[in-house]
């Protein structure tokens, strides 16, 4: 899941801005984690577009950053909502259910670090005043709570039908991306991710397709 911090600017985005997201940022907050715990998109939509959704006013130039968790710890649930497989399952993602709550601890991080490249030029100069969640909002538990209200997926769902050894009962495909129980059907995407990767998936997803096509061709 992902959160959001909206700033007022003090006029239009550049005119050489050529995309609606225009910069990324990956941050290791943790110098025990593996890969970066943190990233980041700096946006002029959708979220500065469509900020009464959350509450708050819209500006008439803003610009957002949205802390991100790569990694997450809660897990989601898929299940079957009636017994005839025409119907498509239901996914409940379950964001902030993991027990240390380490997902929402990272949000709060994220809109802290946001807002100290905030202070720093030249965004400092071009930033008028934050939108959202305000600069009012400091503590640890009420910056939780707004990024909780807010947060949405990236939607970049992943492990719905993951892969495990011979001996996980919950693994769906095995090692050579068969559907455990089932012959001549394989699975090559991102549903495949035991866990889910530091980055969007599309790389991942990639190097899966390229290894099913090794493992088809060898007869695996």
């Amino acid at each position: 899941p992902e959160s959001v911090i909206v700033w007022e600017t003090h006029g239009p985005l550049p005119e050489n801005s050529a995309m609606d997201s225009d910069a990324g940022l990956f941050v290791r907050r943790d110098p025990g984690h593996q890969g970066p715990d943190l990233m980041f998109h700096f946006y002029q939509v959708p979220f500065t577009d469509n900020p009464e959704r959350l509450g708050y006013e819209r500006p008439r130039y803003g610009v957002s950053m949205t802390p991100n968790i790569p990694k997450p710890k809660s897990r989601g649930r898929l299940y079957l909502t009636s017994a005839d497989p025409s119907d498509k399952p239901a996914l409940d993602f379950r964001y902030f259910t993991d027990e240390d709550d380490y997902d929402g601890r990272t949000l709060v991080d994220g809109i802290r670090i946001a807002r100290e490249i905030a202070q720093t030029e030249p965004l400092a100069s071009w930033l008028k005043r934050e939108v959202a969640p305000g600069p009012h909002l400091t503590g640890d538990e009420e910056l939780s709570e707004y990024a909780r209200k807010v947060a949405h997926t990236v939607y970049h769902p992943a492990g719905t039908c993951r892969m495990g050894a011979i001996d996980d009962e919950l693994a769906v495909v095995d090692p050579q991306l068969r559907i455990r129980g089932l012959e001549g059907i394989r699975i090559a995407d991102a549903s495949v991710f035991p866990t889910m990767t530091a980055v969007n998936p599309m790389i991942g997803v990639l190097m899966v397709g390229e290894k099913a096509v090794d493992l088809i061709g060898s007869g695996a």
